[in-house]
């Protein structure tokens, strides 16, 4: 007669295996989620953004010759909105401007939305974020004079979509 065989050495093999192959599979399933809802890069080309720094202090020290200044921030009025009061170094109110804004919501993808603001009041830019998922969003706001492609004003703004 033979005796029950019982936890041998294979069994723990297996458990081991089982066990890690587990783990692996869990930490690999978490990693492919949180890298495609947010791969942490702020813009796409962030190494050829790097080089071009000084062209980017040029810009800055354009904008600040100007000496406006903006407010942004999301409102609620039916609707979210994304405001921009726009100044000059008098706090008169800066007509006459196309602006746009890009904008993601942290955990909502890599989506980006663009829209453009209109004017509603003198200085006062306004677009509604009908399609946008709520949350923290990170908006870019980029001002121009008429037809002209020339970035006057450029601002970056964090506000919470309701």
């Amino acid at each position: 007669m033979q005796a029950s065989g019982g936890l041998r050495g294979v069994h723990v093999l297996w458990m081991v295996v089982g066990f890690f192959t587990l783990i692996i599979g869990t930490d690999t399933y978490f990693i492919i989620k949180a890298v495609n809802t947010f791969p942490g890069e702020q813009v796409k080309n962030s190494y050829v953004l790097g080089l071009d720094y000084n062209r980017e202090l040029e810009e800055r020290t354009r904008q600040a010759e100007l000496g406006w200044t903006a407010e942004a921030g999301v409102v609620v009025d039916g609707k979210a909105a994304l405001v921009v009061r726009f100044v000059d170094k008098a706090q008169s109110p800066v007509t006459g401007l196309r602006v746009d804004a890009s904008f993601f919501v942290a955990g909502g993808g890599r989506a980006e939305h663009k829209i453009a603001l209109t004017e509603d009041a003198p200085g006062e830019y306004r677009a509604y974020l009908d399609d946008a998922l709520a949350g923290r969003a990170e908006f870019r706001i980029a001002a121009r004079r008429g037809e002209d492609s020339t970035t006057l004003f450029s601002a970056s703004k964090v506000a919470v979509i309701p």
